[in-house]
């Protein structure tokens, strides 16, 4: 009884290297599943919020437009610097703040004549870009 008792308590307890590294193996294979997947999740966010700002901006453009007759001439500072400033009569800005950055971090693109103008953001895989108000995802 004496060497049953020995036995059973005097064991050292804890976990053997095999066992460990089997849950290092486990937890390493669930971790390359989720990251991939998270990856995907965070680009179709960066994405939509990319489009919802641009929409922004493409109304406020709009409003620019029906007050002035004409749309911000320039590149993208001028673009901001007009959104803005006060609207017609002094009253509140068209947008503000009106953000220069996608979600990516690079700037938004641009251009306008006076009569059309163009905004892009093309640090994405679709490129998204507003020409006159009409919003439209490509890929390259």
């Amino acid at each position: 009884m004496k060497k049953l008792y020995r036995r059973l308590y005097s064991r050292e307890e804890g976990f053997t290297l095999v066992e460990l590294m089997i849950v290092i193996i486990i937890l390493a294979i669930l971790t390359a599943i989720a990251v991939p997947s998270y990856m995907v999740l965070r680009n179709r966010a960066r994405i939509a919020a990319a489009q919802s700002e641009m929409k922004n901006i493409a109304t406020a453009l709009e409003m620019y437009n029906a007050d002035q007759d004409a749309y911000p001439t320039g590149d993208a500072t001028a673009m901001i610097a007009a959104l803005q400033g006060p609207s017609v009569g002094g009253g509140d800005p068209y947008m503000s703040p009106v953000p220069a950055n996608d979600p990516w971090g690079n700037p938004y693109v641009y251009t306008s004549n006076g009569t059309t103008y163009t905004l892009s953001c093309t640090s994405t895989t679709p490129n998204i870009v507003i020409i006159d108000g009409q919003l439209q995802v490509t890929t390259p």
